[in-house]
């Protein structure tokens, strides 16, 4: 009873502490103001570390340390919150319910003769839950609590040439590649733990080099080795990732990533976007992107090749942008995603459009000008509907296939409650031959604590 009690004060604090929060959604994470605001996963892949939050609770201690070494002197000392309210609804008898509050406490080091420290604590506890309901992703399987050391890592900067400006990070790490990237949709982000050297924010030449062991994933306190994750049990291998932005403009971008998994399969992604502005704040976003997944070496997972397509246009004016996407995926396999998210346009809350031989179109509007930012509201709809997917191992029709989600967001821009993010959430499934209406029902708030 004390430790359930504990729990309600903490989801209370969360709920009444102004700070900075975290995204909790990977590609679709915000209400876009314009076209240019959409974030591309190539152009999340190589984005610049958001500056600290200036704000200290514990800023007294930080004047103590400001005499020290900048080892001591930069450090920062944060506490992400997160609490979650998932309801999933299958059917009468399929139902999965979870509450649950936690989230990360995160350290990072000052730089010391270019090396840096950095560890995160990640936690996800239990408030209530339907015992005799399926998992949400929210804790471990059995509807069981989450406590791991998600992040600990050492990192070193380069100051001269050929790898100036670039930075390699050993251990357990987050990244956000495609296809290899936090997934950060239920409490905790999925985590990697290997070697990577990357440098990215640069006008020229943005790369990204590393090879992976172990992954662990949003609703695991266990790193498992690469290939285990991706179904081939007993086995040990990893991902090694090649990935580069040649050039960035501020109308035309491109990127690609290659992960070579070890006996399994290997993935090549490669994404092109082309932005235009017009007057009277109109302006456009088209963008592309290719996947080629295929089995390699023993072939540990099964012999498989396959590709998959995908188009997106996006016109913004005066805080509204309509969205039409379309994708298409080969019919010999659907596309594999065991260490993140995917990057495709068309990956919405629960399903993924990339079944084997699935054709998709997506079409999204949201709404964030500037009367409503002002108060901190916004929100997006984004319908996709699949047809023509099949079996790949007998051929057989699967049903046809519709998503509906609708999000709304407050986040209020200034005064006590900045910071605070609010997010409420619904999804609706259209299934052929499915008499039922599957749904979810998430509330989700996050809060980002700067203690030091």
């Amino acid at each position: 009873m004390a430790d359930l009690i504990f729990r309600h004060l903490v989801l209370v604090c969360v709920m009444c502490w102004p700070a900075v929060v975290h995204s909790t959604e990977y590609i679709n994470q915000k209400a876009p103001v314009s076209a240019a605001d959409i974030e591309s996963p190539i152009e999340i892949s190589f984005k610049e570390e958001d500056e600290r939050d200036e704000r200290r609770l514990l800023s007294g201690l930080g004047d103590r340390l400001s005499d020290l070494a900048p080892f001591w002197s930069d450090s920062d000392l944060r506490y992400a919150l997160r609490a979650f309210s998932f309801d999933r609804r299958d059917s009468s008898e399929a139902k999965a319910r979870a509450q649950t509050v936690g989230g990360r406490l995160e350290y990072e080091s000052g730089w010391w003769r270019n090396l840096r420290l950095k560890a995160g604590w990640y936690g996800s506890w239990q408030i209530d839950t339907k015992k005799d309901g399926g998992d949400t992703g929210l804790l471990a399987p059995g509807q069981e609590d989450i406590q791991v050391w998600g992040e600990a890592n050492l990192q070193y900067r380069f100051d001269s040439t050929p790898l100036k400006d670039s930075r390699v990070t050993l251990y357990r790490q987050s990244l956000s590649l495609p296809f290899i990237n936090q997934n950060d949709i239920r409490m905790l982000p999925v985590t990697h733990q290997g070697i990577v050297l990357t440098r990215e924010g640069e006008p020229s030449l943005d790369y990204v080099i590393g090879h992976l062991t172990k992954v662990k994933n949003f609703d695991s306190e266990e790193f498992v080795h690469m290939s285990r994750a991706a179904g081939a049990s007993g086995t040990d291998k990893g991902v090694t990732l090649v990935g580069m932005r040649p050039f960035k403009s501020d109308t035309l971008t491109f990127g690609a990533i290659n992960l070579v998994g070890w006996d399994t399969f290997n993935t090549a992604f490669a994404e092109a976007t082309y932005h235009k502005a017009f007057d009277r704040g109109l302006d456009l976003r088209l963008s592309g992107q290719v996947t080629d997944q295929r089995s390699v070496g023993d072939e540990l997972v099964g012999d498989f090749d396959t590709r998959h397509a995908a188009l997106q246009t996006a016109f913004g004016w005066r805080g509204m942008v309509l969205k039409l996407a379309g994708s298409v995926t080969d019919d010999e396999a659907a596309i594999r995603r065991p260490w993140g998210g995917s990057p495709s346009y068309l990956y919405l809350s629960r399903l993924d459009f990339d079944r084997a031989g699935e054709k998709a179109v997506l079409f999204g509007i949201s709404y964030n000008p500037e009367q409503f930012s002002s108060l901190g509201l916004s929100g997006f709809i984004d319908i996709a509907h699949g047809v023509d997917a099949r079996d790949p191992l007998t051929g057989a029709q699967l049903p046809d296939q519709t998503e509906y989600d609708l999000t709304i967001d407050f986040k209020p821009p200034r005064g006590v409650l900045k910071g605070f993010w609010l997010r409420l959430r619904g999804v609706w499934l259209d299934i052929d031959g499915d008499n039922n209406t599957p749904r979810d029902y998430r509330v989700i708030l996050n809060y980002e604590i700067p203690l030091l």
